[in-house]
């Protein structure tokens, strides 16, 4: 059920329920394991005042535990495997938002330092007094994020 969950991409809430199962699962192991061992025990030690019809019996308890405590493992084992895959799966999202964001800021960074530079408001900067020095300066910054994108391309990192 959580396996087809993370694979279909529906992690609502599953990271929590597959620590939960992990951590029930360890818990009723940890209980069971004892009593299979005393079981186990017993057996090996043919006890006087146990007869042979409740050897029979044990050995099927015995049994049963084993195959509780394997089950156990088994869903402690696929838990544990769905969790990694889940977290994969988060750590794939992220990167890729990180990748986004890095685009970004890589693409403003310059802007915002040759705005903030041109901002600071003393006397003699080129194109001061040119009625069109605005619109020239966004040409600029436009062509700057233009061969941002055509370097980026060209990378194959865009």
């Amino acid at each position: 059920d959580y396996e087809n969950a993370v694979l279909s991409g529906e992690t609502e809430g599953v990271r929590f329920d597959l620590a939960d199962l992990r951590r029930k699962t360890i818990t009723i192991r940890r209980y069971l394991a004892p009593e299979r061992d005393a079981f186990s025990r017993l057996l090996i030690e043919k006890v006087s005042w146990i007869d042979n019809d409740h050897i029979i019996q044990i050995r099927e308890v015995n049994d049963a535990l084993i195959r509780h405590i394997e089950n156990l493992d088994a869903a402690r084992d696929r838990a544990a495997v769905t969790q990694e895959e889940l977290n994969n799966r988060l750590s794939e999202q992220l990167n890729a938002r990180m990748y986004v964001l890095s685009v970004v800021t890589t693409v403003f960074l310059p802007l915002g330092f040759l705005t903030g530079l041109l901002g600071i408001n003393i006397g003699g900067i080129p194109g001061a007094g040119n009625s069109h020095a605005f619109w020239i300066f966004m040409l600029m910054l436009v062509a700057i994020v233009i061969g941002q994108v055509i370097l980026f391309r060209w990378k194959k990192w865009f």
